[in-house]
This record gives C-alpha cells, structure tokens and sequence, in this order.
C-alpha cells in the first residue's frame, strides 16, 4: 500500500529521523571500537619499542666491551630490526648516519603518533646514539585498510537502516491512512461501515475507536432513515384514516347543498352520520396526538401509581360501552412507578380493544402484584387472530385481517405499547383463532413499596 499524499512529509521525516538515529548509533559503535583497537595498537607499539630498545642497549654494551668501533657495532644492532614494525638507526656524534633506514614519517603519521602517544626513544651509546621508532607509515597504511573496510560497511548499514524505516513507517502510518480515508469516505456521504482492520502497531487503539465510531454511525444513520421510513408510512396511514371519515362527511355536505336530501328524516340521518365521522376523525387526530407526545425523546414522569386504581377507573369510563361484560379483579401489591395518565390510556385502549373485537365475549381485566413485579392481563373470548396478526398487532394502523365492519383507528395497541414501555415494562399478545386473545402487561415493583412488603 502506498502512502496517501497528506502523510508523504511526515512519512519522510519520520523515515529520515529512522536513519539519522542509526548513523549516530553506528559512529558512535565505531568509533567506540576503533578508539579502543587504536589505543591498544599504540600500547602494543611502545612496548615493542621499549623491548628493542632495552634488546640494543645490551647488545651495545656486549660489543663495546670487545672493543670494536661504532661503525662495526651500528650493523649489527639494525640487523634484527629490519622486518618488525620498529626500526633502528644509528648515528654518530657528528649525526652521521651509520646504519638503518630512516625515513621522516608523513605528517598525518606524524599528528596520528602524537594523538595516540606513540613515542620513539634515543639511547646513548659510546660515539653516537642509538633511535629506536615505530614504523609510522605502516601504521598509517593499517589505518587506511581498516577504513576501506568500515566506509563501505557503514554506508550498507546506513542503506539498510534507510529500508528498515521506511519499512517501519509504512507499517506504523497505515492505520492513519486508513482512517483518513474511511473519514473522508463519510464526509462525503457513505455511511456504509468500512471497519479499518486492527494492525499489529501501537495505533490500535486509534484504529479500535474509528470502528466503534464507524458502527455507532452507521447504526445512528440506519435508525434515522428507519425512524423518516416510519414517519412517512405514519403520515401516509394517518392520511388514509382520516380521508375516509373526511370523504363522507364533505359528500354529506354536497348532498346538503345540493338538495338531494329534503325530507326531516334524511336530513336527520345525515346530520347524525356526519357527527359520527366527525366523531372518529376528533378519536383519531386525538390518539395521533397521543403516540407522537408518547414516542418523543423525552424523559418520562416516574410517579407512584396504583395500577389496580386506574385499572378501575378505564373500566367504568369504558361501562356505558361494554356495560356489565367486563370484569375486574386483583390482589396484592400493586404499586409501580409511571406516568398516570399515560397509563390510563394503555389499559383503557387494551380493553376498549377487547370490547370491541370480541363483542359477544366477556371480558376479564386482572392486576395482580407479587415479587417479579406487578402484571395486568386483559383477556376475551372473543374469535382471536391470526399468526399474521399477532405479528402486527402493535403496529400503527394496523386493525387485523378480519376487522369487518368494526369501527377503530389501528392506534390502541401501538399506543399502549409505547406507554408501557415508557413506564419500565412490556407488553405481550397471546392469541389463538377462536379461543380469544390474552394481552399481558407486566410492570417493575415500586422499590418503596417492596422494601415496606418486606
């Protein structure tokens, strides 16, 4: 993968600090190692100066005494020297060179003696002196060699430093390339999830944090547009509800004005049809008012209610409809912690909703309280639903297969649900085709409550 052109420059000074760092590492190791080899050489040096000075005083002392002149002497204190790195001269007290090769070092021998404490020493003798010197320009020549050796192994050290950085870089940047590109994807409108693979670097935990908010974003738009897909469908279904009830009641009109009815009692009919829409039109419009302050974001009120009390309370506001069909019993504790009247609407929509699609049934409301919590069952006898309809009983709109010719807005369910959920608890539908449906609330205890209970 090649680097993308926003992290070209920090790529390379990262890289060039890579190779700078070794180029400091390897002339210090160098030069650690050649310092302590060149002082060790030195040492050696003098001392093998030392021990041939010490070799030609005594040889000198031993052909002094069998009399022989310097000139007969000085060959053969040079003879032994001649092929070790000390060289010996001789010279007589005119400095007069007797024997021995010597040739002035270079400068550059010269300054690396004195640096590395080379020293060449004179002996006296009788008529002359005696100099013994290392070989400076062999010396000289050793160094050369050993540099022609190290200058091209540093600079493969060096190359290969280069390679392993910008190797290293590569690796340790691709996370942020990743990343950046991934970003620039979603600004420019892709939401779709493209998680940036967890490499084996230190930017994990960069790369972990872009995917969780990858996912998190991608999870936030797939709700929105599910929560506008909903809207428009509410909008949509709300629409044909109440163009029903709205189309009748404008074609009354016409027929009004247009004088097609004239006698009382159609007059009356017409009057009384039209309340009964504008009625259902009022019913809908109320309950649609109702989901939407229901499903908005807001926090729900927790009050202490009493579930049994507004049980008893959607009962009677629903008697003059269902008279004495229904039937209501509990015990136990049966305080829980919601909104009242957002709970009055839930039970009071569930057991409308039982009255009337199980006409002829009896109708059994039960809120009973006990350690898991409090539950509150609406059952009937009614025909029950199908499969299909159970799995869209809590839908809005949504009214059954076999609904006939039974008036109601599709919303009772759907706000119930939303009630029950906003109060901490859940909703289930039980139901079997001709066996009737059971509709099941289940709420947390009071905490208050249940530490008194205990």
């Amino acid at each position: 993968m090649s680097t993308d052109a926003p992290f070209v420059a920090f790529a390379r000074r990262l890289t060039r600090g890579y190779v700078v760092l070794a180029v400091i590492l390897i002339a210090v190791v160098v030069g650690a190692t050649s310092t302590i080899a060149f002082v060790g050489y030195a040492g050696n040096l003098n001392d093998a100066v030392a021990v041939a000075a010490d070799r030609a005083t005594q040889r000198a002392a031993v052909l002094e005494k069998q009399g022989l002149p310097l000139s007969k002497i000085a060959p053969q204190l040079t003879t032994n020297e001649r092929r070790s790195r000390i060289g010996v001269s001789v010279f007589d007290d005119a400095h007069h060179r007797l024997a021995g090769r010597q040739t002035p070092p270079s400068r550059v021998a010269a300054a690396i003696a004195a640096l590395l404490g080379i020293h060449s020493k004179a002996i006296r003798i009788t008529g002359g002196v005696v100099f013994v010197s290392p070989d400076l320009d062999s010396f000289t020549d050793l160094l050369g060699r050993y540099w022609a050796y190290i200058l091209p192994i540093g600079l493969i050290a060096v190359l290969i430093a280069w390679l392993v950085g910008w190797r290293i870089t590569r690796s340790a940047i691709a996370p942020l390339v990743d990343v950046t590109q991934a970003l620039n994807t979603i600004a420019a409108g892709d939401f779709t999830p493209k998680p940036v693979l967890e490499r084996d670097s230190e930017l994990r935990a960069l790369t972990a944090a872009y995917n969780d908010v990858a996912f998190r974003l991608s999870a936030a738009t797939a709700e929105q547009l599910r929560q506008e897909s909903e809207m428009r469908q509410f909008i949509a279904d709300a629409g044909h509800e109440l163009r029903t009830p709205l189309t009748i009641f404008m074609g009354y009109l016409e027929a009004l004005r247009d004088g097609v009815v004239r006698d009382e009692p159609g007059i009356a009919r017409v009057h009384e049809t039209m309340l009964a829409q504008s009625r259902r039109m009022r019913t809908i419009i109320e309950k649609l008012i109702l989901l939407a302050r229901l499903e908005r974001e807001t926090e729900p009120r927790r009050d202490r209610v009493d579930l049994a009390s507004i049980a008893a309370r959607a009962v009677a506001a629903l008697r003059p409809l269902a008279g004495d069909r229904i039937a209501l019993s509990g015990s136990g504790a049966t305080q829980a912690l919601g909104d009242d009247a957002e709970l009055y609407e839930a039970l009071k929509n569930v057991i409308e909703n039982a009255v009337r699609y199980a006409p002829d049934s009896p109708v059994e409301v039960e809120v009973r309280g006990d350690v898991d919590g409090v539950r509150v069952a609406v059952a009937d006898r009614g025909p029950g639903m199908e499969p299909v309809d159970i799995e869209h009983a809590f839908d809005r709109f949504y009214r059954g297969s076999e609904r006939g010719a039974i008036e109601g807005s599709g919303l009772g369910l759907a706000i119930a649900k939303r009630a029950v959920e906003r109060a901490g608890g859940t909703i289930t539908v039980q139901s079997t085709r001709g066996s009737g449906t059971r509709i099941e609330m289940q709420f947390p205890t009071d905490p208050n409550q249940a530490a008194l209970s205990t």
